[in-house]
């Protein structure tokens, strides 16, 4: 095989690699915003990232309800689903500015995307969760999409809360971590 063949080889993987990437991260990400807002029938046969990200996003929701949700009603954004669906962006944005990424902080993420997508069903504008999700999805496939791929992913997603599980005590901390991130954010936009 010539050099150019195995290089055309190697960028062919790369390319199937990445799309595959796009697509599970979309489709996850939407499934579990559908799932949470019921904006979406649940699926009888759902992924393992899918479930643990509902397991982890859960715990995350109910220990941090109340701060999550007055993260939300602090904002003063305007009746446009589009400024909600914005906010996501600069959260996420807030939420990784320190360089630092993991796991708890990507869990943060999706749970403060959907104490939002919960909000805006509430108000009648449920049609805008796909849009929140496109959001992350997006955010995630370009800002932390390097070090998606270095974490092997969604499946690095499982691993790390099923061995967590075992490990509760590192579990709580980067709960805690991702959700302290997310409250300094806030300050720091001035959102208080």
């Amino acid at each position: 095989m010539s050099l150019i063949s195995q290089g055309t080889g190697e960028c062919v993987d790369e390319c199937r690699n990445r799309a595959s990437l796009d697509t599970e991260t979309r489709q996850l990400v939407k499934s579990f915003l559908g799932d949470f807002t019921e904006h979406l029938k649940p699926r009888w046969n759902e992924s393992k990232a899918l479930s643990t990200m509902k397991q982890v996003v859960t715990k995350s929701l109910d220990k941090h309800r109340y701060s999550y949700n007055g993260m939300l009603y602090r904002l003063s954004l305007g009746d446009s689903p589009g400024d909600y669906v914005r906010f996501v962006s600069v959260i996420a944005n807030r939420l990784f500015a320190d360089g630092t990424t993991n796991w708890g902080r990507v869990v943060s993420l999706l749970a403060f995307g959907t104490v939002v997508c919960r909000y805006l069903k509430d108000k009648g504008k449920d049609n805008c969760v796909e849009a929140v999700g496109q959001e992350i999805s997006m955010y995630l496939l370009t800002d932390q999409r390097d070090w998606l791929v270095k974490n092997n992913s969604w499946d690095g997603f499982v691993e790390f809360f099923r061995v967590a599980e075992e490990s509760t005590l590192r579990n709580v901390l980067l709960t805690f971590a991702g959700f302290g991130a997310a409250l300094a954010m806030l300050k720091m936009v001035g959102y208080q």
